[in-house]
């Protein structure tokens, strides 16, 4: 019998919506969700679940838990699951960050959970309390024997995979639109006289690894970078090309707030420490190919943005 082996997204999406319906219709199992945890969230009582969420613009979660406790105060649980993958680029970090932007809007308690395998030796120490899928399954509940059995089984296929060491499934499809990036990318800047640094091409990518990140220029500070988000989300069919400076000193957040360059958004990044400068571009899909013309339309955006900070800011 062929082993079939399910994408790594579709698993753990699967998760993202297990846990959802759970919070969602199980009024008691965030109360044994959060004593698993250790957290003390009194009187806690769901009021909607948001799979997916978005993270202020800077990228995406699994799970976001809006609630009340008991003194009628809000709270929020900003939950990643992982199966198999590790930790994306600054992910406890973006996780901290939002749940800051949460506090500023007056949500009084937020906190950042990770649910993973307990083999799991991620940024476990990062998020404010992480709980195991083993335990996971054993607070799903249901006086439907059929259905409890279901659901555990989701969770039992999960852990399965995380056992099969060495088995990754990457996307073919995403390695090739990196591939092809990089390549144009290098003869274009070769072309315009552009110097700028890539990272170097992996073996594998997984379906959402859609940001080439830490791109460097040399005349450029350590701490300035530029980032390439293929895509944004599905309703927006729109990239973006990121210039961010962190850590950021008070004198250059004033010189650059002052001087934003038109058309540009600007956002606060790493929780306040620096700051980034953002212009849509075309997007790229690895289900669409790639596309020679939206890569020059960004990479003339990365050096609209490096020629930008060389005259106000160097």
């Amino acid at each position: 019998m062929t082993e079939v082996l399910l994408r790594k997204s579709a698993q753990e999406v699967e998760i993202d919506h297990l846990l959802a319906e759970e919070f969602a219709c199980d009024p008691a199992f965030s109360a044994r969700f959060l004593a698993a945890c250790d957290l003390a969230l009194y009187g806690f009582r769901v009021t909607a679940t948001i799979a997916e969420p978005s993270l202020g613009g800077d990228g995406f979660g699994d799970l976001l838990v809006e609630g009340t406790i008991a003194d009628g105060s809000g709270a929020v649980l900003l939950i990643e699951d992982k199966i198999t993958a590790g930790p994306a680029v600054r992910q406890a970090e973006r996780y901290a960050a939002f749940a800051g932007v949460l506090r500023e809007r007056g949500v009084v308690t937020v906190l950042t959970i990770l649910v993973a395998p307990a083999s799991y030796r991620g940024e476990r120490d990062r998020f404010d309390a992480c709980l195991s899928l083993e335990t996971v399954s054993t607070l799903i509940a249901s006086t439907d024997p059929l259905r409890l059995a279901y659901r555990r089984r989701i969770i039992e296929s999960a852990l399965a995979k995380k056992a099969a060491k060495g088995v990754r499934v990457p996307d073919p499809a995403m390695l090739q639109l990196k591939e092809a990036y990089l390549q144009f990318a290098s003869g274009w800047c070769a072309r315009e006289g552009l110097n700028l640094t890539f990272p170097s091409l992996r073996h594998a990518y997984y379906d959402g690894d859609s940001w080439v990140d830490g791109i460097r220029h040399p005349e450029l500070p350590a701490e300035v970078t530029l980032r390439h988000r293929f895509w944004t989300t599905s309703k927006a069919m729109s990239g973006l090309i990121d210039l961010i400076v962190s850590p950021i000193s008070v004198g250059d957040r004033k010189a650059i707030t002052d001087c934003i360059p038109a058309g540009a958004h600007i956002a606060s990044y790493s929780n306040g420490k620096g700051i980034q400068l953002s212009f849509p571009v075309g997007e790229l899909r690895q289900r669409t190919g790639f596309d020679d013309q939206i890569a020059a339309q960004a990479l003339k955006t990365m050096k609209t943005l490096v020629d930008w900070y060389r005259a106000n800011l160097a």
